[in-house]
């Protein structure tokens, strides 16, 4: 079978890339109880709201590139490509819907939203993931999805740009339908999987015909740092503009969540210039945070916070905690479990 190799400085603006949208998404899990409302403090969901359009869409983004380049382009046979993914995405998804019921019984108690937890809801977890513990699970069923279509994705870059055009195309249309107006309850997030394909395909795309090619320095240096630099701050002006000027209504929510892509986008390849070693401390880990960062964030929020009687004094304090938490004790869990030489153990976790 063919081998690719890649430098780790050509590939440093993605790692950078999904060191940011780590960050956004561990935010995006932050809760912080207001005592005095009853709810959470208003500037916690503000700051979610700014990256909601683009943060998931940049990891699915990310996926569709990373697919490319390790998969596609060396024509990796299909039942190779499948065992892998098998064992990198169904087994963690297990592993997670199991600990996640047996951690809803166990904390029914303090968390916000107690549930009954039985075998049928551990069955029922495999197949609906709005309403059982760990919702967060979605984003792997969907990657599951995304991944059963990869001999698409071969015989369209195969076909050439005529081709992926068409196969864009149909991701677009079928991105304005909504699939969940058919159904109670999305199965399997089989029925969105609409709204995450059209990234997927976008980072195959940009990966094959724009950064694939011309990588990070050289594309830099191609048409100059100052240009770099006046293109991505006009990519987050776009964005903000559509941000404050839009409704959050299709095709709104679409234009904002492409512009916001490629402004972080643009803003790893910078930053990959000038500090390629960027969020080095936690970039390897990526899907442990994912995984079970939202964990180490909800023992900060019900145990931590609320033991100390929710005081608003410290409530910037506690957020940036609640952050770290979600990034580094995963990481230090990872660590400790990379020495165990069980290797389903740690793809349980999420680790290679």
């Amino acid at each position: 079978m063919k081998t690719i190799k890649h430098s780790s400085d050509r590939i440093s603006w993605i790692a950078i890339l999904q060191g940011m949208a780590t960050v956004l998404v561990v935010m995006n899990h932050v809760r912080l109880y207001d005592a005095t409302t009853g709810t959470d403090f208003l500037f916690v969901h503000r700051i979610r709201e700014v990256f909601q359009p683009f943060f998931m869409a940049t990891f699915f983004f990310v996926s569709g590139m990373l697919l490319y380049r390790t998969r596609i382009c060396i024509r990796c046979g299909v039942g190779t490509f499948y065992k892998d993914k098998a064992m990198r995405l169904v087994v963690p998804l297990l592993f997670c819907t199991v600990l996640g019921c047996a951690m809803q019984a166990v904390f029914n108690g303090v968390v916000k939203h107690p549930k009954e937890v039985g075998l049928d809801t551990f069955l029922y977890a495999l197949v609906d993931y709005d309403s059982t513990p760990w919702p967060h699970r979605w984003y792997l069923i969907s990657l599951v999805w995304l991944m059963l279509l990869y001999p698409c994705y071969l015989y369209v870059s195969k076909g050439g740009m005529v081709a992926e055009v068409i196969a864009g195309v149909v991701a677009i249309v079928a991105y304005f339908v909504d699939f969940t107006d058919w159904v109670d309850v999305n199965w399997c997030y089989l029925f969105t999987m609409n709204k995450h394909l059209p990234f997927f395909l976008l980072g195959i795309v940009t990966y094959k015909y724009w950064l694939h090619k011309w990588g990070t320095g050289d594309w830099c240096r191609k048409i100059g740092v100052v240009k770099c630099w006046v293109m991505n701050i006009c990519c987050w002006a776009v964005y903000c503009a559509l941000y404050v000027f839009t409704s959050h209504d299709e095709p709104w929510w679409l234009l904002k969540s492409v512009v916001g892509v490629a402004a972080i986008t643009s803003t790893s390849m910078i930053l990959a210039e000038c500090m390629p070693r960027l969020f080095s401390s936690f970039r390897n880990y990526i899907f442990p945070i994912y995984l079970f960062g939202i964990a180490f964030q909800a023992f900060v929020e019900l145990i931590l916070w609320r033991k100390l009687g929710c005081p608003s004094q410290l409530v910037y304090a506690f957020y940036v905690l609640n952050v770290l938490a979600g990034i580094y004790l995963p990481v230090l869990m990872s660590l400790i479990l990379s020495r165990i030489p069980v290797r389903l153990l740690r793809r349980c976790f999420g680790l290679s």
